[in-house]
């Protein structure tokens, strides 16, 4: 049995921009891009098309609201980007996909979507409705590319209409894009049902074949055990892997990193409200890999004596483990640390410096099994 160990190195880095504080994520995308092209090189596009797709979806929509300056909103579709990259990987080694949650509110939240949706001209019910159909009749096998960019584009718009103040313009353009996608879902999935489609019914079409056919397909069967006797017999060793497929094996094992962080106030280990949706992404994340483990370490800046920041790192770090826990992460996945004092990322010379490394730092380790 081979392992494959994909990490997830989730941090976050500040500037001041304003009166308030702008994310650096363009790190974050190019490392989501650089687990899609992993991903590639597998085949997941052609082994896992739903999952594949609904990645690169991912992605894009990151790209798409950090040009925005939404850096919370790109941050958390760039951990959505590496979590489905993730659960591709995975389907490709196990020959099976399987379909991934939407963002579905309650009835009650619901409801209030599509009253903002109908405000902002959008017409968030029938498209949902059509993305549950594509979802309840096989879409993932009979329509996957569609699916997979039907959903992702899906979320991205109810990510945005469920802002305080979210942009017409990005609203409107999420829409389309699952709206087009869903529609093509649809058809697709329509088309099967009818005609009763292996992708939908699971099984292969009966077709009477010709006894001449019959007969080349038998001596091709007879052939071909012969074959497999006669290299019993002389012990012909498999030939050995190509080069080609030595290289998809090392790309794999690489493990696929993105960068995110979450930062305290000074003497402080609280986390701060505009990190809750990130760390809401991570627990969808772990959530969603059964085999993920998590290391999180706390840290501080030069401020205080040396002993006393250690266990503020500390703090720090058990603050963000409670929160996931309450969330329901199996606390036994879980391991903390604190450094204090030590391990820092910028100067300590300035207050941003500072701000920068009160930090918390968490590593998902994922171990999955694999043939």
């Amino acid at each position: 049995m081979r392992t494959t160990i994909l990490c997830l190195l989730l941090s976050f880095s500040l500037t001041v921009f304003g009166k308030g504080y702008n994310f650096r994520v363009t790190q974050g995308i190019d490392e989501a891009q650089k687990a899609i092209k992993k991903a590639y090189d597998i085949d997941a596009d052609e082994k896992a098309p739903y999952l594949y797709s609904k990645a690169r979806s991912y992605k894009l929509i990151s790209a798409e609201l950090a040009a925005e300056v939404d850096d919370i909103g790109s941050k958390i579709f760039a951990i959505r980007t590496m979590n489905i990259v993730s659960l591709a990987i995975s389907a490709v080694y196990e020959g099976e996909e399987k379909l991934t949650p939407i963002d579905i509110k309650s009835q009650e939240e619901f409801g209030e979507l599509v009253k903002k949706a109908k405000e902002l001209n959008v017409d968030l019910y029938n498209l949902t409705q059509r993305i549950n159909f594509a979802r309840k009749n096989k879409g993932e096998r009979c329509a996957p590319v569609e699916l997979g960019r039907a959903e992702a584009f899906y979320d991205a718009l109810v990510y945005e209409i469920s802002l305080e103040n979210p942009n017409p313009a990005l609203v409107l353009k999420f829409f389309n894009e699952a709206n087009t996608e869903s529609l093509k879902a649809e058809g697709k999935v329509k088309i099967a049902i009818e005609n009763g489609l292996e992708c939908y019914t699971g099984k292969t079409p009966t077709v009477e074949v010709p006894e001449s056919i019959k007969k080349k397909r038998e001596e091709e069967k007879k052939k071909a055990e012969e074959i497999k006797v006669t290299q019993r017999e002389i012990k012909v060793e498999p030939p050995p892997p190509a080069k080609e497929e030595v290289e998809k094996k090392e790309l794999v094992e690489e493990p696929l990193k993105i960068t995110a962080r979450i930062h305290f106030d000074f003497d402080k280990y609280n986390i701060k409200r505009e990190y809750i949706p990130i760390l809401n992404e991570v627990v969808k994340t772990i959530k969603q890999n059964p085999y993920f483990r998590i290391r999180i370490e706390g840290f501080t800046d030069n401020i205080g004596p040396k002993d006393y920041n250690v266990k503020l790192a500390y703090k720090r770090a058990e603050s963000v483990k409670k929160y996931l826990v309450s969330k329901g992460v199996p606390e036994d996945k879980i391991d903390i640390v604190g450094f204090g004092k030590e391990r820092y990322i910028e100067t300590n010379d300035n207050p941003i410096g500072r701000l920068t490394n009160r930090r918390v730092e968490f590593i998902v380790i994922k171990v999955p099994q694999s043939p």
